[in-house]
């Protein structure tokens, strides 16, 4: 929940457009600087004024498109991006290269668990039971 003040200053700073567009997507309004963009497309902004917990944030690639509510979760950051928004690292990664993947680790993606193109196993076990089928015998 925002203070008027705070709203209406997010509303000149915004513009309509960004401001109802963040109120439909992620409830309130934010105005920040802008950190860096991961290679998702994903954007990162800090703003200092705001209270502890509240002055870094990240705007989803997805999340551009005023009429579709596309799902946005966790799984979606960089580890190196959610170090630097729950302040386990100070410098932003685009700053501070220390945090470098190994050149052996896997590419990262999203967990796609819930979505239509999770991982659906298949069972190369038989069936510990049969349904049952009842037989009726023919009437005279």
């Amino acid at each position: 929940m925002s203070s008027f003040p705070r709203t209406v200053k997010g509303l000149l700073a915004l513009g309509p457009s960004r401001f109802m567009r963040q109120l439909n997507n992620i409830g309130d309004t934010k105005v920040g600087t802008l950190v860096g963009t991961d290679k998702f497309g994903n954007k990162y902004f800090e703003n200092l004024e705001e209270s502890y917990g509240r002055n870094r944030w990240v705007q989803f690639a997805k999340e551009d498109s005023f009429f579709s509510r596309a799902e946005f979760n966790a799984s979606q950051i960089p580890a190196e991006w959610h170090g630097w928004l729950h302040r386990m690292l100070d410098a932003p990664p685009n700053v501070d290269k220390t945090m470098v993947a190994p050149k052996w680790a896997a590419e990262y993606t999203e967990n796609l668990t819930g979505s239509p193109k999770a991982y659906k196993s298949y069972n190369t076990t038989r069936a510990k039971f049969e349904a049952w089928a009842p037989k009726v015998a023919k009437r005279a």
